[in-house]
């Protein structure tokens, strides 16, 4: 098994012969906060009032044929925003950041269902944020 990371214990991020689970198109945002005051006659004046938090976003490709089950993966994920769950998000062995991740927001396209009804393939936008 090619461990690739992890989102805490519920997302394991994995490539082996057997089961392919991982994630593309990963873009962070860093930002700071700023606001502007208005003074008569000149530009208005800013003020750095520290950093903001934090985003990754990232999609993930749901299919059987890679040996995942996407409705019980969506139901972890569904859990973890509904239950407001903070995560470590590790990836390469590395943690990514110095904070742990919420997972603010996820959406989902079923791809491909089944005769049965079964979902077949999901394609998932995921948005996490730090957690301070």
């Amino acid at each position: 098994m090619g461990k690739v990371g992890n989102l805490g214990k519920q997302i394991v991020f994995e490539t082996s012969d057997r089961k392919i689970l991982t994630f593309h198109g990963l873009s962070q945002k860093v930002s700071g906060r700023w606001s502007s005051h208005d003074i008569m006659k000149i530009k208005p004046k800013s003020e750095f009032h520290g950093p903001g938090l934090r985003t990754i976003s990232f999609q993930i490709t749901l299919d059987v044929n890679f040996g995942i089950k996407p409705g019980e993966i969506l139901e972890r994920m569904e859990c973890m925003i509904e239950k407001g769950q903070v995560e470590t998000l590790v990836i390469g062995g590395k943690k990514i950041g110095k904070e742990k991740w919420k997972m603010t927001s996820m959406s989902e396209t079923w791809d491909y269902v089944y005769s049965n009804g079964e979902l077949a393939r999901a394609t998932c936008n995921i948005t996490l944020e730090e957690y301070f």
